[in-house]
């Protein structure tokens, strides 16, 4: 089965995805937070920055840079996307973020930025897309993606009822050997865990149609029903549930 990613269904499916997808949280023990405490660690300099935010999804990460930060430019293929980063910043009383609708590879500035920060987006998988980092990079690259394969527990058996083999999103090693290619030097670190969250029975049934969107199928939805429920706990939610293992990886140009 193959994987479809034109630029229409990419934005379709990551729009579809904004419905569930997770928002800033002011909490300063929360996931995010302890990331860019490990950006920080590798000597990563955000305070009274310029900062470009490539695949900013819902904007976790973007407001949370905006708050030190002189400026963040944050783009996004999704207009759901930017809306909730807007509506959130707002909420947040943060004025200094910026944002850009479109593919990666259209954005056109003529400039270089303090931090580019690109974390889990499909926007710089390709060898042009890294490229592209590197054109505005002029300080500090902070990249997170996936170092294994991941999977999703309701998703799993869908894919094999369906024939699927479903695309490996481990691209931090991509990333790597780009960097080692030409010469430029790079810290690491490694981050796993399993991310488990809640979902009313229809969130959880919308999520598994927009991963099986991205193969064409549309799934029977008694078949759906039978991958979903398992995944019930004693409060009637639905608990999706994803291992993940995530390098950083940071270098300076």
């Amino acid at each position: 089965m193959d994987f479809v990613k034109t630029r229409e269904q990419q934005e379709k499916f990551w729009n579809n995805k904004a419905k569930t997808f997770p928002r800033y949280e002011e909490k300063e023990d929360n996931y995010e937070a302890g990331m860019l405490n490990r950006a920080r660690e590798h000597g990563v300099v955000f305070k009274d920055a310029d900062i470009l935010d490539v695949g900013c999804g819902s904007g976790m990460y973007t407001i949370r840079l905006g708050k030190d930060a002189k400026h963040v430019t944050a783009t996004d293929i999704s207009s759901e996307m930017l809306r909730i980063l807007k509506e959130d910043a707002s909420a947040q009383g943060i004025n200094n973020i910026d944002t850009f609708l479109g593919d990666w590879l259209e954005f056109k500035p003529d400039k270089k930025y303090d931090v580019v920060f690109c974390s889990m987006t499909p926007a710089v998988q390709s060898e042009e897309g890294r490229a592209k980092v590197m054109e505005h990079a002029g300080g500090w690259v902070v990249y997170m993606g996936f170092a294994d394969r991941t999977e999703m527990n309701m998703t799993a058996g869908l894919y094999r009822h369906y024939g699927i083999t479903p695309k490996k999103f481990h691209d931090a090693p991509g990333m790597r050997a780009y960097l080692e290619e030409r010469g430029i030097k790079y810290t690491t670190s490694l981050v796993s865990g399993e991310w488990a969250v809640p979902r009313t029975y229809e969130e959880a049934a919308a999520s598994c149609r927009d991963m099986l969107s991205l193969y064409n199928i549309e799934p029977d939805e008694e078949i759906l029903a039978e991958n979903i429920k398992p995944a019930m706990d004693e409060t009637g939610k639905y608990i999706e549930r994803t291992a993940y293992s995530i390098e950083m990886i940071v270098w300076h140009v």
